[in-house]
């Protein structure tokens, strides 16, 4: 599976590469917990001074994941166990986009998205 990834810029001298795209290709079985794991280990995201960036992961409206450069792993939202082509767009593609949200409280912004996602 093709998986584009964009991010937000961290800081002015990040903006230079934005929108900061990238593409993966990950087999199409990999699970969604397992596919955003592979990102972040990665090194995809830019990590910022003091360690403790948040960012949400999207894909079209939805929100799949929160993840935070003092976690070891990332928090799913969307049903981790299902594949990656479950996301996929009629021709194949993934589009992923990771929010920056500075150094706001990732504990309360995945429980905040999960309980929208539960109404």
């Amino acid at each position: 599976m093709k998986v584009h990834l964009t991010r937000d810029s961290v800081a002015m001298g990040d903006d230079v590469d934005a929108p900061h795209e990238d593409t993966r290709d990950l087999p199409a079985e990999m699970s969604v917990r397992e596919a955003v794991a592979f990102v972040v280990r990665s090194g995809y995201l830019a990590p910022i001074a003091g360690g403790k960036a948040s960012w949400v992961l999207t894909s079209a409206c939805a929100s799949i994941a929160v993840v935070a450069q003092q976690w070891k792993e990332p928090r799913i939202i969307t049903p981790g166990d299902c594949s990656l082509a479950s996301l996929a767009t009629d021709d194949g593609v993934i589009e992923w986009h990771f929010r920056y949200l500075a150094q706001q409280d990732p504990v309360a912004i995945y429980e905040e998205l999960r309980a929208a996602q539960a109404t």
